[in-house]
């Protein structure tokens, strides 16, 4: 199963959402493989800093160490000011968040935005 979660949202109950989103797929396909990617552009890149809330940080490490893969946009960080040395350290930055998420999908991932 190939799936990518997408957030653009600055709202802390979104990128909450999604996070708990790719956990409970997780627990419910019981073992069987799963490729899984977040994709954060625009406004949501602003809550992937190393300073994030605590809890969230652990839910992104957890997942990281299950293999799901998170990407943010360098657009969206040069639009917020934000350092590529501030992101949460399971964060990879991608050229352009709409163009991963469009390659995603044509490599046959399913796309949710919770």
């Amino acid at each position: 199963m190939k799936v990518v979660l997408h957030i653009d949202s600055d709202k802390e109950r979104r990128l909450r959402l999604t996070l708990n989103n790719m956990k409970n797929l997780l627990a419910a396909v019981e073992g069987r493989p799963v490729e899984g990617v977040v994709v954060v552009n625009g406004p949501g890149a602003q809550q992937v800093t190393a300073s994030m809330d605590m809890e969230l940080s652990e839910l992104v490490t957890r997942l990281a160490g299950q293999g799901i893969v998170f990407f943010v946009c360098k657009n969206s960080l040069a639009q917020f000011d934000i350092a590529p040395e501030v992101l949460h350290p399971a964060f990879k930055v991608t050229r352009a968040g709409i163009l991963k998420l469009v390659e995603l999908q044509r490599d046959g991932y399913a796309y949710v935005k919770p």
